[in-house]
């Protein structure tokens, strides 16, 4: 069980953050025990969510790259509630797939492009001396500044986030289970009433 409660959509008050946790509940996405935790604070569900839409929906990166990207922190910092999911979850069910995962640089699974925002999660995430002028000069060749903004910026958002979740040691289909829990409390008392 997480080490924060979940906010089931009945105990919402925030008309908007319970729909962010219902969507998140019928789409799988993003994950929705995390969802729940998060509408504990309608800022930072509001936060998140807005964010995550912006980048994901409306932002200059490709969708691909972004879940490239999502999937890539997921797998590669240990978020393994992030990973039961999407492109992570591909990853592991696929040795082939690891493989060249794991050895990025050298595998023709992925463009140049993607390489390079390969390799700058890297350093954002485990040594920014990876950054050096070299790296630069190549993410420059092949990202415009604004979409170099938003790459560092769904980097950090996605690996902070990630580590984060991880502390939570929430596990997918524990909100069904606080759900489920709710109706039979309410259930109970609602007899006990009469």
């Amino acid at each position: 069980m997480a080490r924060i409660s979940y906010k089931v959509p009945a105990e919402i008050e925030d008309e908007q953050a319970r729909e962010w946790v219902l969507a998140s509940i019928r789409d799988g996405r993003p994950g929705p025990e995390i969802q729940a935790i998060r509408a504990h604070s309608s800022g930072v569900i509001s936060s998140f969510s807005r964010t995550r839409e912006w980048l994901v929906r409306d932002g200059l990166l490709e969708k691909e790259l972004t879940e490239l990207l999502r999937a890539y922190i997921a797998t590669t910092a240990g978020c393994t509630y992030c990973a039961e999911y999407g492109l992570s979850k591909t990853w592991q069910e696929s040795d082939a797939a690891m493989r060249a995962l794991v050895d990025y640089a050298k595998s023709e699974a992925y463009s140049r492009r993607e390489k390079l925002a390969l390799r700058y999660a890297d350093a954002v995430m485990w040594d920014p001396a990876l950054a050096d002028d070299a790296l630069w000069a190549e993410l420059h060749d092949e990202f415009s500044e604004p979409e170099l903004v938003e790459l560092g910026y769904w980097i950090g958002f996605t690996y902070g986030g990630q580590r984060w979740i991880k502390t939570l040691g929430a596990t997918q289909g524990e909100l069904d289970a606080a759900i489920a829990s709710t109706a039979r409390d309410a259930s109970i008392a609602a007899g006990r009433e009469r």
